[in-house]
């Protein structure tokens, strides 16, 4: 070693981080530092250098055309002329500051990478940026091929990552370098370089130089030196292949001869500083220009004893030997076989035929042999002495593996950062913090609740890395060590009795075996390893199971007794992962996902996060952004419900998931700026995205309505789910049944408008019950579409057909396993009860509400037909004291069924009255399964006779009842309607019904069902001999709505002609209690659903009746 190759060094920048390169000619020498200046050196001893002045601080530097390329802390890379220092244009942008600038060769492409974890490839002639995303650091460094077909990078995050650059498709990893947080931190630089033949990238590896091979991506050999005992942080090839030389942490500068692999000097730098930057000089001198983290540059000249001139790199692969040297530059090739002669003799004609010559005196030019062409063989013809080489065909090449995900825990930070979140849900955070000793840290819990429990600060000499947090357990784990297996440690906030540490407890894994990811529930705790166990323990400690996972974890989530397992089942394709879930039910006899489903990914993406919703719906979120939720309605099928990367503002900005809600339709996140991982100080805020799901032209009014449409189906086939399962989730399915049958009428009444009656009548189909279509048929009829409303008609009538199936079918079997999630199909001693009841009380359920509603239209209709007053003043009146009865607030009752029936009056309450407004109707057919207080099945015909028990008895005891001081009286006489105001105040109102005629005098006309109930009454009997006498009439009236309409017409017109006295009538003429019966014909009715349809209950004439209303 000479020491007079290393110059002295001379000041460039303040003291830190320094970069350097060469111009395009090797004439110059431009460095920038953290004083925000860049200088160019005419030489070592140039005394008038250019000093521009950029930003506040520089970070990086490359040469491209005259341009000097620079990375500042606005995170930026902006060009800048070598002349004048002008500003010449942004080469694009970051979201933190550069780290490091490469360029090609042939000026294409510019490859920048930067802290917050990107790199960046720019093409300066389109002026297009490709991002390549993967690291989960700041990224160090960057190497292009110079066959310009892949890229190599270095990281934080220890990873070195070989990418193909017009793909973006990673193919090969290492974890090679140690994990930082921060690139200002990290103990090595790695500055990769490729050979100029593109066959090997060295990657400086500790004290160390590795080279992997070109498309095997495998470790071919490695360089050190016994003098070499520091971290080799930068490497650079000089421009002929031959050399190589690597800058120390120690300030040690080393050559290696790539040909002998041997140590061809070394050089130390004068005070010892980390060289931050070396470059060799491209114009073929024996000179090496480096900068010290000092802001200090120098040279090294006279690396090697004679000239030499830079090869010239065959972008096909031809004329470069696999060592990186020109196949005439060594005597013979190293890689020909000499032969095993003692006497050190070699064959000729190998060496020809390897360099690809025949073995003649003309010395024919055959051709070079193709690479992977290796294995050659010398033929001799027996007519001529020359040799023809018989070359093997070239291998299959080789398949290109993605790297699989490596386990790790939702909603954790990754685990090389000294300060990190090992955990953040619904309960609380744990944080791990760290220090430079190994054996130190702590780990510290906050409960979002007090009440659950206090927080806690614990050691973490264990080095617990991984942890699951519940209001039941504290779950931790760590990794092996030399001194210790892997371990989790729990600490359950229940336990009780026993000593002080009775709540603490752990278990040491088998030798050979590591825990790679945990979760706790509701009375368990499991645990994941690298051997694909499944290990489940109790809270207190109890091992319960023990399962084999079908693939390598990923990561593990708990729900309550719910446990989702996700791991890899395949290799993807196209760099794409394969992972599938199971979600088993630990504690129940029926799991709702027993067998691998398939995750979704976005392409080219890795899953950030699953678990549970709220709710217990399996979630996940990928890499690109886009949050998923299972579809159980479609089997085990996703959904995709949010793209939180369309609410960043810069490509580089992610949010980092915490939690799903899908009854308050949100999703819980934190925005990570320019990051993945939010920071620990100072604490973030939580951020609230609505749940949206990416319908096609979202933003049009149709594209609303059918989002919020889907998004609440969602929700109540949840809702639903939760509620077979026994949770008390009513109001909250009411009120979204109510906004999904808005969403729907708004659409149908938007296909409408459009004139779309087929899309009408397809959104009909998809509304959830017959009820909503007979909104759909009433706003039908009030455009005048008759033959749209006709059609819908036979749509209600499907509807109530299948409700009416349906509510068969629950009543007799469990649901399906498609439909029931979470506890399995059993029934409960509760359940069996109800079931019990509900057949007790089946006496009292006559007809389904469906039909008794169609029925109630009619009935109402005879009894107004009975009352209605032939005077038109008197039936204009009683119109409007009928509806001012039916306005009781500002709202129309939601709890009629038939959107056409006409109001009840408040004393006679609706049998389906359940108090609120608007379409919300659910609760008409919602059965109480969960409330063991309440009564099995609510009934809206048992309502419906209590309310009128109320007002009947009080009404008869004012009639049959008078008080001592006020004597019984005959009916009125003619012209004694009118009492005194005394005798009208004691006693109530006898009729409740607002279309019953008034009292006139002398006489009262019989109804058209009166005069065909006399003439037809032995008819009646003889077809219903034991009805009574409601019943009787009950059934008298469903005949007469039968009739033809000639028929019914000539008692009608009979009617209103006929008066008689009322002494006759009084035996025909029902009394008050008997008129309010007819108003219950309805509950009392025995007929089957099906002998209602037959006799044309109302839905066949529906969609007229509609039109003949509106007209």
């Amino acid at each position: 070693m000479e020491s007079q190759r290393m110059r002295p060094t001379r000041y460039a920048h303040f003291e830190g981080h320094t970069d350097i390169c060469y111009t395009e000619d090797g004439r110059y020498m431009v460095t920038c530092g953290s004083d925000g200046e860049v200088r160019v050196f005419d030489g070592l001893d140039d005394d008038d250098f250019k000093t521009h002045v950029v930003a506040e601080c520089a970070s990086a530097v490359a040469c491209r055309e005259g341009r000097i390329l620079v990375g500042t802390e606005s995170n930026l890379v902006q060009a800048y002329t070598q002349d004048d220092g002008a500003p010449d244009g942004i080469i694009t942008r970051f979201t933190a500051p550069p780290t490091h600038i490469v360029v090609s060769a042939d000026g294409k492409l510019i490859a920048c990478a930067s802290s917050d974890m990107t790199i960046r490839l720019h093409d300066p002639v389109a002026y297009k940026d490709k991002v390549l995303s993967g690291h989960q650091a700041p990224v160090l460094s960057l190497a292009l091929d110079p066959k310009g077909e892949y890229l190599a990078s270095s990281s934080c995050d220890g990873s070195v990552r070989i990418w193909v650059i017009s793909s973006s498709a990673l193919v090969a990893s290492w974890q090679l370098v140690p994990k930082t947080n921060s690139f200002a931190a990290s103990p090595t630089l790695c500055r990769m370089a490729w050979t100029p033949d593109g066959r090997h990238v060295a990657v400086p590896v500790e004290s160390k130089i590795h080279f992997y091979s070109r498309e095997e991506w495998q470790l071919a050999h490695e360089l050190s030196a016994e003098d070499v005992t520091a971290t080799v942080s930068v490497v650079t090839i000089s421009p002929c292949g031959k050399f190589i030389a690597g800058g120390c942490k120690d300030g040690t500068i080393a050559v290696w001869d790539v040909t002998t692999r041997g140590k061809v000097i070394l050089e130390k730098h004068p005070k010892g500083l980390t060289i931050c930057g070396l470059v060799w000089n491209p114009s073929g001198k024996k000179e090496l220009a480096f900068v010290d983290i000092n802001g200090q540059f120098g040279t090294v000249e006279n690396v090697v004893d004679k000239d030499y001139t830079p090869a010239a790199v065959n972008y096909d692969g031809n004329g470069v030997e696999e060592n990186g040297i020109m196949n005439g530059d060594v005597f013979p090739p190293l890689d020909v076989d000499l032969g095993d002669d003692d006497d050190g003799e070699y064959s000729i004609a190998k060496i020809k035929s390897k360099l690809g010559f025949a073995d003649d005196e003309e010395g024919t030019f055959l051709g070079l042999p193709a690479k992977g062409d290796t294995d050659t063989k010398v033929a001799d013809d027996d007519d001529s002495r020359s040799a023809i080489v018989l070359r093997n065909e070239a291998p299959a090449p080789t398949l290109r593996l993605p790297e699989i995900q490596r386990p790790f825990q939702p909603s954790m930070s990754p685990e090389h950062l000294p300060d990190r979140y090992m955990v953040w849900n619904n309960v609380g955070i744990v944080r791990q913090y760290s220090t430079e000793s190994e054996d130190a840290g702590s780990v510290e819990v906050e409960f979002h609740d007090t009440s659950v429990h206090h927080a806690l600060h614990l050691s973490n000499s264990a080095g617990y890395s991984m942890a699951a947090l519940s209001n039941r357990a504290l779950v931790l784990a760590c990794e092996a060590r030399d001194d210790q297996p892997s371990k989790v440690w729990v600490q359950h906030f229940g336990a009780w009795g026993g000593g002080g540490n009775n709540k603490e407890w752990h278990v040491d894994l088998p030798e050979g075996e590591e825990v790679v990811g945990v979760c706790t529930g509701v009375g368990w705790v499991a645990a994941a390893t690298d051997q694909r166990n499944l290990r489940i323990f109790t809270t207190a400690g109890a091992q319960r199971d023990v399962l084999v996972v079908p693939g390598p974890v990923v990561c593990l989530a708990g729900f309550e007794d719910l446990l989702m397992v996700v791991f890899h089942s395949g290799m993807g394709v196209s760099g794409d992962q394969h992972v599938s879930g199971m979600v088993l039910s630990v504690g129940g006899s029926r799991h709702p996902v027993p067998l691998a489903c398939p995750i979704p990914l976005s392409p080219r993406s890795f899953l950030a996060w699953a678990g549970f919703s709220d709710e217990g719906t399996p979630v996940t979120m990928d890499s690109s952004g886009v949050v998923r939720i299972m579809h159980f309605k479609f089997g085990y099928t996703w959904t995709p419900i949010l793209n939180t990367k369309s609410h960043t503002r810069g490509k580089s900005d992610h949010y980092f998931l915490l939690g799903v809600s899908e009854t308050q339709g949100h999703v819980r996140c934190i925005l990570c700026k320019g990051s993945r991982f939010p920071p620990v100080l100072p604490k973030p805020h939580v951020s609230i995205l609505n749940l949206k799901v990416p319908v096609c032209e979202a933003e049009t009014e149709k594209g609303e309505l059918e989002e919020q449409a889907v998004r609440n189906g969602l929700l109540l086939h949840t809702l639903t789910r939760l509620s077979s399962q026994g949770y008390d989730v009513d109001n909250s399915k009411d009120e979204v049944d109510r906004i999904l049958k808005e969403a729907m009428i708004k659409l149908f009444a938007l296909a409408c408008r459009s004139d779309r009656e087929a899309r009408a009548v397809e959104i009909c189909q998809l509304m959830p019950s017959q009820q909503t279509v007979g909104l759909a048929i009433k706003y039908a009829g009030k455009l005048r579409r008759l033959q749209l409303a006709e059609k819908l008609g036979e749509v209600a009538a499907a509807k109530m057909e299948e409700e009416i199936e349906q509510r068969v079918k629950e009543a007799a079997r469990t649901e399906d396993d498609l439909h029931q999630y979470g506890r399995g199909p059993r029934k409960t001693w509760e359940q069996t009860t109800q079931d019990e009841e509900e057949e007790e009380n089946e006496s009292n359920w006559t007809d389904p509400p469906h039909l008794q509603d169609y029925a109630e239209v009619e009935v109402e209709e005879d009894i107004e037909e009975m009352h209605t007053p032939t005077n038109p003043l008197l039936a204009a009146a009683a119109r409007r004291d009928g509806e001012s009865r039916n306005r009781p607030g500002s709202h129309h009752s939601p709890s009629s069924k038939n959107p056409f029936k006409r109001t009840a009056t408040p004393t006679s309450t609706s049998s389906l009255g359940s108090g609120k407004r608007g379409i919300d109707i659910i609760d008409q057919f919602r059965k109480s399964q969960k409330k063991s207080d309440a009564s099995p099945v609510l009934r809206p015909v048992v309502k419906k006779s209590q309310g009128k028990q109320q007002t009947i008895p009080r009404r008869k005891a004012t009639e049959a009842e008078p008080s001592p001081s006020q004597p019984s009286s005959p009916s009125p006489a003619p012209g004694k309607e009118n009492q005194s105001e005394s005798s009208q105040d004691s006693t109530p109102q006898l009729s409740t019904n607002p279309f019953k005629k008034q009292a006139t005098p002398g006489a009262k006309k019989q109804s058209a069902l009166q005069l065909w109930l006399a003439d037809n009454e032995e008819e009646v009997k003889r077809q219903f001999p034991d009805a009574g006498e409601k019943e009787m009439l009950a059934k008298a009236a469903l005949m007469f709505k039968d009739l033809d309409i000639e028929v019914k017409q000539k008692y009608k017109t009979l009617a209103a002609s006929t008066a008689t006295p009322t002494s006759t009538l009084s035996s025909a003429t029902p009394t008050p209690n008997e008129e309010d019966k007819k108003r219950k014909i309805d509950e009392d009715t025995q007929e089957s659903p099906a002998e209602k349809k037959v006799k044309g209950s109302g839905i066949s004439k529906l969609a007229g009746f509609a039109f003949s209303k509106a007209s």
